[in-house]
C-alpha cells in the first residue's frame, strides 16, 4: 500500500497560522508570492535582444518575408502563436512553419531551412528551439538567410551560427531570471520590438491580452511558477477566464471549464494535454490553427477533433505502460539505476512512457522506439532529482546523431546500430552518478494538518497563496490516527479507491487515483496515517472537502 517509505515532514510541530506555517517550511514570504510589474526585467537584458529588435523592424518595414520556426509542444505552439499574432497585427510578411515530430524531430533542420527558403524567407525566427540546431543554422548562413534564434533550453555546446541568439540560458547571458519558458521569451522580444510600432494604452493592452497564451505555455512547460512566470501565469489566468480568442473559448468549453474558475492545474492537466495531442499523434499545426482561429464555429469542431485524439492518446498509453513495464526485470532494477528500454510506440507517447517508469521505479527512464522504419531511434528521457539527465546523455555524444534537453528531461536521437553502445555508455554513466539514496522513493510533506482544519476555511486560506505549481506546488498535508468509516472502488474496473475517513470528530472523502487495489486490503475501523492534498469536494458541495491523496499506511496500535 505504501508508496514512499521515507516522508519528510517540514513542519511537525504544531502552529497558529495555517498560511505562515507553510510559508515558513517552503523559506517563502508573502511578498515574494505577490508580484508585481516590478519583478518583470527590461527585455533588453536578454543578449542580442537589440540585434534581434532592429533586424525584425528592418524586415517588417521592408516587406521581407519572415518564416517563424516553432515546434510541436504546448510552450512551441504557444510561441508560434505570439509572435505570430504580433507580425500580423503590425502588417509583415510573415508565414510559420513547425516540426512534424515523426517526419521531423526536433527542433530546426537543413530540411527546415529549405522548406523555409521555399517560403521566400529573407528571415527565420525559431522559437523554443534553436540553441542546437547546429547544421541547419550553418546551410542557412551559406544560403545568406538571417536567422535569430529565440529559446530557453540549455547551451550544451558552442553556439551555433545566428545573427542573434535571444535565450537566457546562454552561458553568457546575464539576464537574472533563467527560468522563462520559450514562450515567455518570445513574449520579452515582443514587448521589446512593440514599442517600435504600437504606443501607450494600446501595446499595453495588446501586450497584456498575449498573456493567456503566456501562462498556457508556461505552465505546461513545467517551468517555475515564481518570479517573472509568477506575474504572467497571475495575468494569463485572469486573461484566459475572458478570453477575445475563440480557439481558446471552445478549448476551455471541451475541457470542461466554460463556467469554472481556472488554475494552473486546469492548464496543466486539461487544456495543455488537449493542445500537445496534436504534435503527439497529428501534426501540431492543428493545435496552432485552433489557437489563431477567426471564430467559434471552426474553433468548436477543431477543439472537438483534439479532444477525440487525446482521448486516442490516452488509450494508447495505457497500453505503452503494459508493454514498456513488461520490457523492465527484476535483474534490470537489481544491476542498472537507470531503466533503459526500446520498443514500437508513438513517438508522441514516448515522454509519457518515460515519466511512468521513472516514477514507478524511482530512477530516471529512457524509452526508444525506431522512426517510421528509418533506421533511426528516438529517445525521450525523464529523471530523478540529484541526476541530470541532459548532461548523462550528452556523455554519450559520440553515440547520438541529435540531443538536448533539461536536467529533468532530454530527448535524442541515434542511429539503429548504436543503441547498444549508447545504452551501455548511459547506464555505466548512471550507475556511477546516481547514489542508492536518490532512488529512495521519498514523499516531501509541507506539515502535519489538524483535524480542525479538514474544512473549507483551509482551502479559502491556501488561495492566497495561488497560483501553484512547479518550485510552489499545491500543499501536502499528513495526517495522523485516521479511522476508516467506509472503503470502496470507483471508476471503470475499480480503477480508484474511494474511503470516508474520520479524524479528530471531522469527516471527509478520501480519493486515491489508479490504486483501486488498495480498497482490498484497506477495512472499516482500521486506522491509517495519510498523506494528501486538500480539495474542496465540488461533487457533494455544502463545503465539503475532500483528500487527494498522495500516500497511506496502517497505523501501529499504540
Amino acid at each position: 500500500m505504501r508508496l514512499y517509505p521515507v516522508w519528510n515532514i517540514a513542519h511537525d510541530d504544531q502552529y497558529e497560522g495555517l498560511v505562515d506555517a507553510l510559508l515558513t517550511s517552503r523559506g517563502l514570504t508573502r511578498d515574494a508570492l505577490k508580484v508585481g510589474p516590478e519583478v518583470l526585467h527590461p527585455p533588453e537584458l536578454l543578449l542580442d535582444m537589440s540585434v534581434a529588435v532592429n533586424r525584425l523592424e528592418r524586415a517588417v518595414r521592408g516587406n521581407e518575408k519572415i518564416v517563424v520556426y516553432g515546434d510541436y509542444d504546448v510552450d512551441g505552439v504557444c510561441s508560434t502563436a505570439v509572435l505570430m499574432d504580433f507580425l500580423e497585427r503590425v502588417g509583415a510578411e510573415c508565414g510559420y512553419l513547425l516540426p512534424d515530430r515523426h517526419k521531423d524531430g526536433y527542433g530546426l533542420k537543413p530540411p527546415g531551412v529549405e522548406r523555409a527558403i521555399d517560403m521566400g524567407a529573407r528571415l527565420i525566427v525559431t522559437v523554443d528551439n534553436g540553441i542546437s540546431a547546429f547544421e541547419a543554422l550553418d546551410l542557412a548562413a551559406d544560403r545568406g538567410i538571417d536567422v535569430i534564434v529565440v529559446d530557453h533550453h540549455q547551451q550544451l555546446a558552442e553556439l551555433p551560427r545566428a545573427l542573434a541568439i535571444v535565450n537566457p540560458n546562454r552561458r553568457d547571458c546575464e539576464y537574472p531570471f533563467k527560468s522563462l519558458a520559450g514562450v515567455g521569451v518570445t513574449f520579452k522580444l515582443v514587448q521589446a520590438l512593440s514599442g517600435a510600432f504600437l504606443e501607450g494604452d494600446e501595446r499595453r493592452r495588446y501586450l497584456n491580452d498575449l498573456l493567456d497564451l503566456v501562462a498556457l505555455g508556461t505552465v505546461a512547460d513545467v517551468m517555475p511558477v515564481l518570479g517573472e512566470n509568477r506575474l504572467f501565469i497571475q495575468r494569463g489566468l485572469k486573461i484566459m477566464q475572458e478570453t477575445k480568442r475563440p480557439g481558446l473559448r471552445q478549448l476551455k468549453e471541451i475541457a470542461g471549464y466554460k463556467d469554472k474558475p481556472l488554475k494552473t492545474t486546469s492548464l496543466g492537466f486539461h487544456l495543455g494535454p488537449r493542445i500537445n495531442v496534436a504534435g503527439r499523434l497529428e501534426i501540431p499545426d492543428l493545435a496552432l490553427e485552433l489557437l489563431r482561429a477567426a471564430n467559434d464555429g471552426e474553433a468548436a469542431q477543431m477543439a472537438d477533433g483534439l479532444n477525440k485524439l487525446n482521448a486516442r492518446r490516452q488509450a494508447l498509453q495505457r497500453e505503452g505502460v503494459q508493454e514498456a513495464e513488461s520490457l523492465v526485470g527484476p535483474e534490470d532494477l537489481a544491476r542498472d539505476r537507470i531503466v533503459v528500454v526500446l520498443g514500437e510506440w508513438k513517438l508522441g507517447i514516448i515522454g509519457l512512457l518515460a515519466s511512468k517508469l521513472a516514477e514507478k521505479h524511482s530512477r530516471p527512464a529512457v524509452v526508444c522506439s525506431e522512426d517510421a522504419g528509418k533506421g533511426i531511434y528516438v529517445g525521450s528521457a525523464r529523471s530523478i532529482p540529484g541526476y541530470d539527465i541532459s548532461q548523462g546523455i550528452s556523455t554519450c555524444a559520440e553515440h547520438l546523431v541529435t540531443y538536448g534537453g533539461h536536467p529533468a528531461a532530454a530527448g535524442f536521437s541515434l542511429e539503429a546500430d548504436s543503441f547498444e553502445a549508447f545504452r551501455l555508455a548511459l547506464i555505466e554513466h548512471a550507475n556511477t552518478h546516481i547514489r542508492d539514496e536518490d532512488m529512495q522513493p521519498s514523499l516531501d510533506i509541507d506539515l502535519m494538518l489538524k483535524p480542525a482544519d479538514l474544512a473549507l476555511h483551509t482551502i479559502e486560506q491556501l488561495s492566497e497563496l495561488e497560483p501553484f505549481g512547479n518550485g510552489h506546488e499545491a500543499p501536502i498535508f499528513g495526517l495522523h490516527d485516521c479511522q476508516v468509516v467506509s472503503v470502496r472502488k470507483i471508476g471503470k474496473d475499480g480503477l480508484h479507491f474511494k474511503a470516508e475517513l474520520e479524524a479528530g470528530g471531522r469527516r471527509c472523502a478520501a480519493l486515491w487515483w489508479n490504486q483501486g487495489a488498495v480498497a482490498e486490503v484497506i477495512q472499516p475501523g482500521q486506522r491509517l496515517c495519510a498523506a494528501f492534498v486538500l480539495e474542496e469536494d465540488t461533487y457533494a458541495g455544502d463545503g465539503a472537502v475532500q483528500m487527494v491523496i498522495k500516500d497511506m499506511y496502517p497505523q501501529e496500535n499504540s
